[in-house]
């Protein structure tokens, strides 16, 4: 017999509602296991500042005052929001990629439909040849092929029309890659961003925001998660008819985690950070010949790296090791955004960039005979004088 599957009636008002209704201590505890998701009010963070046990009394009993209650909670604040910023961004870093990609990809496609129409309309190129280059572009190698062109263009062994067309179907199967592998990325970031909206905080990162021992921590989580689940399933009741005895009844946990991990992601104010290049405009303008294309095959897989990857910083601190490319990609999706050429334009710059260059354009201009400048006489008392006296000795 087959278990039927229901839909999870979970909503985000829903969740928020049945955290608010839980007792203090069991709504703070569950607000900083979801704290990618949910705030922590500022009653919470007093509440922890007062629960905290004093580390100087911890072999006796407490003291019944305890002093600078508002350092502590600066200190659990910061915390807190060390924590968020981390995690928020550890989200947002591949849900950037995705953004990136799909723009990139839609520009691809555009460019390698611009492509197919010049080859099919203007160099009369047979729709067999176009099957037999894209089954071949993964393997292509260009670089040869662009020489070998080159030398019969010079030794007028072949054509310029049939050296442009050359070229167009070389850059074609060069646009087929650069889409297999933006696919590729987009797969991971769309792995990496589900993995990263799935994973609430741990035991020993909640202990240090609350300042309690883990064993403290592991009984008061068991009770405010248990907590939780009832009351979410007592609404669910309510609200809704119980599910029939051969339905399967979903974990709450974790649909709680999936309704929540469908937040947009809040975008992060963050500066540049030396690493990807030295100077925020060097970036710039490799993210911009990125952007465009004209950035070499060669070189744009490891610059996809470079703006991606958790950059680790013994300067920076583990608190900071996503904004390096926070800060890139937020700078590539602007200029995506800012550039949506059309497919005329996408055909003209095909062309230019795949015409050959004829012999009266490779052959460098004569310049008229320039007769040497001579130097006055206060320009030769100058030299003279940075050059001093010639040793009589030396010359002998």
């Amino acid at each position: 017999m087959t278990t039927a599957t229901t839909q999870s009636p979970l909503t985000l008002e829903l969740i928020e509602s049945v955290i608010e209704s839980l007792p203090l201590q069991s709504r703070i505890m569950t607000r900083l296991l979801l704290l990618q998701y949910l705030e922590v009010s500022q009653e919470d963070v007093q509440y922890i500042v007062e629960d905290q046990p004093d580390s100087r009394f911890l072999a006796g009993g407490q003291p019944e005052k305890k002093g600078s209650v508002v350092a502590a909670a600066r200190e659990v604040t910061q915390r807190i929001d060390q924590y968020s910023r981390l995690f928020r961004q550890k989200r947002e870093r591949p849900w950037l990629q995705v953004e990136c990609l799909n723009k990139q990809l839609a520009l691809t496609d555009l460019t390698i439909r611009a492509a197919e129409g010049l080859l099919t309309s203007k160099f009369q190129v047979d729709p067999s040849i176009l099957k037999e280059r894209k089954q071949s572009a993964l393997s292509a190698l260009p670089k040869p092929e662009i020489r070998r062109l080159t030398r019969a263009l010079e030794q007028e062994e072949i054509s310029e029309d049939d050296c442009h067309k050359e070229r167009l179907l070389i850059d074609y199967q060069t646009l087929l890659r650069r889409r297999e592998k933006q696919r590729r990325r987009l797969t991971n970031a769309e792995r990496e961003y589900e993995y990263s909206g799935h994973s609430p905080l741990q035991d020993h990162e909640v202990a240090h925001i609350w300042g309690i021992p883990l064993g403290s921590l592991s009984a008061r989580k068991v009770k405010a998660v248990t907590q939780y689940l009832t009351a979410l399933q007592a609404r669910l009741d309510q609200e809704h008819a119980s599910p029939a005895p051969n339905q399967e009844r979903p974990d709450l946990w974790k649909e709680t985690i999936s309704v929540l991990a469908k937040k947009p992601c809040q975008r992060s104010i963050v500066g540049f950070i030396p690493g990807i290049e030295r100077t925020e405009e060097a970036l710039v303008e490799k993210l911009q010949a990125y952007a465009d294309g004209s950035l070499p095959e060669e070189a744009e897989s490891s610059f996809w790296q470079l703006i991606t990857r958790v950059h680790d910083s013994e300067h920076s601190g583990p608190w900071e090791n996503h904004a390096r490319a926070i800060f890139a990609l937020q700078r590539l999706f602007a200029i995506q955004s800012d550039s949506e050429p059309t497919l005329d334009e996408l055909e003209e710059e095909l062309l230019k960039a795949t015409k050959p260059k004829s012999k009266d354009d490779a052959l460098p201009t004569q310049q008229p005979d320039e007769q040497p400048l001579e130097l006055s006489e206060q320009a030769l008392g100058v030299l003279n004088a940075f050059a001093g006296e010639i040793d009589d000795k030396r010359t002998h």
